[in-house]
């Protein structure tokens, strides 16, 4: 009788779980067309990149406005292709640091959790409250004092790498200022969320080139 009792709460409460972890991916369902077809829309446009540029060429009138045109997507490929480094720098640089400050303060699984930073980093907003949440909780087991000297660590370096790090290894590539470029993500978290904060410096660098 006690084993059937605790088989049927064990029963109960593992459909609990599930129905909350069911009604919790819900939202993320909306987005499921988008996961599918981001991956396929990518593969072909790089697959079939220079072809699409000279069919728009062609449809261009010969002479200086397709020489203009052939140098326009040169330059917008050039500041794209120097925001994407800039941006992968910072996620190494942030993993690097990351992973050394861990080591420092003694939080266990330095170098997966800095890793984890690094990767994260690339994911504005969420990326990194991510990784100063579980971190810090990670932390938290071993002492309060340890997690919030994680904390303080990570607010210190988030304020370094966005209003003076990031700025300055984007403006390096696509060359803006980087109170621009503090401004332009600014305006694009104001205006789109996080899409907007994704977007703001490679539109404000196409404008620019433009």
């Amino acid at each position: 009788e006690a084993v059937d009792n605790s088989l049927a709460r064990t029963t109960e409460a593992a459909g609990d779980y599930l129905s909350y972890c069911f009604a919790g991916l819900l939202p993320l369902l909306g987005y499921l067309t988008w996961f599918i077809l981001i991956p396929i829309l990518a593969f072909f446009l790089l697959k079939d990149a220079e072809a699409f540029r000279h069919s728009i060429l062609l449809a261009l009138p010969r002479g200086r406005v397709r020489r203009r045109g052939a140098e326009l997507f040169e330059d917008l490929n050039d500041t794209l292709a120097a925001y994407i480094r800039a941006a992968l720098l910072g996620c190494l640089l942030i993993g690097v640091v990351c992973t050394i400050g861990f080591m420092t303060i003694g939080v266990p699984y330095a170098l997966l959790l800095g890793v984890l930073a690094g990767l994260l980093e690339f994911i504005p907003l969420v990326g990194p409250l991510v990784v100063a949440l579980g971190t810090s909780l990670i932390a938290g087991f071993h002492s309060t004092a340890q997690a919030v000297a994680v904390l303080l660590f990570l607010g210190s370096l988030r304020l370094v790498q966005d209003y003076v790090i990031f700025p300055r290894l984007v403006r390096r590539g696509i060359h803006l200022h980087p109170l621009g470029v503090i401004v332009a993500i600014l305006c694009g978290a104001e205006l789109a969320g996080i899409a907007g904060i994704f977007l703001a410096i490679p539109v404000v660098a196409m404008l620019s080139v433009s």
